[in-house]
């Protein structure tokens, strides 16, 4: 069960309900029961569901679960569906995972302000243009020349830097700093990111490294989501940009100059080096590190763990240190697994 201290449900909601929210992104394709009207209270796992809860099957590793499940209906695809017991009813789509975020969003939606609200410790600046309905939380600092557009919520003891500008409906979490920055309507930022700081430019020499200023900006794009504790530097030069609908877990470091295009998907402890450019709706795996000043293409997949060192073709699939194709790394893996045990078929 959902913990109500922590999150606040809006339920019930009856089965049309439910059927109406999930078709305003995808169609229905079977539901397996005539009566709409029964209500349920909260969405659930399958192993923890009740028969007032709504639950979905999407990975196949929890098949077991939904034979076993009390769930009052499930959200399920049509290459599944037979594995559900008769008698629960099932809600056929064709992708229940993105179907179970808009019924949970159903239940629990993302609150927005409904006026504004500026904590008395909060220190803003000259100048400084505040919409409706933002609130300012306390301990919070904005320098001189901001701008903080309608619905935004900033969170305590985060620092805003001179001349930023901050979209509408953006939820900036506690402790975060932002400088050098311009972002996008409903940009989501949690706790302790770093936005707009120096990049790493030093121009080495043997008598030091001398440190060569950072000029650039960073732009990040509508429906941006940036996981805590991540840093994106600014550019040296050219700006960094973050495109339309990306999401970074957490402990991303972006580098300067950087451009990561529309819906790139980074996955926790990832790090894109200087220069470099990631194509639309690319999907880098957790604690992959990509090199400084290449491409890498539309669609690409990068595995966890992987060192790309070179351009990346648009649709490839990386893996390995350096990275190859994903099916030549399983075949040297597999080579190299025969060599070390000793293969039997060479007695």
């Amino acid at each position: 069960m959902v913990d109500q201290r922590f999150h606040h449900s809006r339920g019930p909601f009856n089965l049309r309900a439910i059927i109406d929210a999930i078709e305003e992104e995808q169609p229905v394709l079977e539901a397996n029961f005539d009566d709409d009207s029964s209500m349920m209270e909260d969405v659930s796992p399958l192993k923890q569901a009740t028969e007032q809860d709504v639950s979905f099957l999407d990975n196949a590793k929890y098949i077991a679960d939904v034979r076993e499940t009390k769930a009052g209906v499930v959200l399920i695809s049509e290459k599944r569906k037979a594995m559900l017991p008769p008698h629960l009813k099932r809600i056929v789509v064709r992708d229940p995972y993105r179907a179970y975020a808009r019924v949970a969003s159903l239940f629990y939606p993302i609150e927005q302000p409904t006026q504004a609200s500026i904590h008395p410790t909060a220190v803003l600046g000259t100048h400084v243009v505040v919409e409706d309905q933002v609130v300012i939380e306390a301990g919070v600092v904005i320098g001189s020349h901001v701008m903080i557009g309608r619905g935004t919520r900033i969170g305590a003891n985060s620092v805003i830097g001179a001349q930023v500008s901050i979209g509408r409906s953006c939820m900036i979490g506690a402790q975060v700093t932002i400088s050098h920055a311009m972002l996008g309507d409903r940009v989501e930022i949690l706790p302790g990111v770093r936005i707009g700081q120096d990049g790493f430019g030093f121009a080495m020499g043997k008598q030091g490294h001398k440190k060569v200023p950072q000029l650039g900006r960073v732009i990040i794009q509508d429906d941006v989501s940036i996981g805590a504790n991540s840093c994106i530097d600014r550019g040296s030069g050219p700006d960094t940009v973050i495109g339309e609908g990306t999401k970074l877990d957490n402990l991303v470091q972006i580098g300067h100059n950087v451009h990561l295009g529309r819906h790139v998907v980074v996955a926790g402890m990832g790090a894109v080096a200087g220069s470099t450019f990631v194509d639309d709706f690319v999907a880098i795996g957790g604690q992959a590190a990509i090199n400084g000043h290449i491409r890498v293409g539309k669609g690409a997949q990068i595995a966890g763990a992987s060192g790309v060192m070179r351009d990346v073709k648009p649709g490839a699939k990386m893996a390995g240190y350096p990275a190859t194709d994903v099916r030549s790394f399983f075949k040297m893996h597999a080579f190299l697994n025969r060599f070390v045990k000793g293969d039997k078929s060479d007695e």
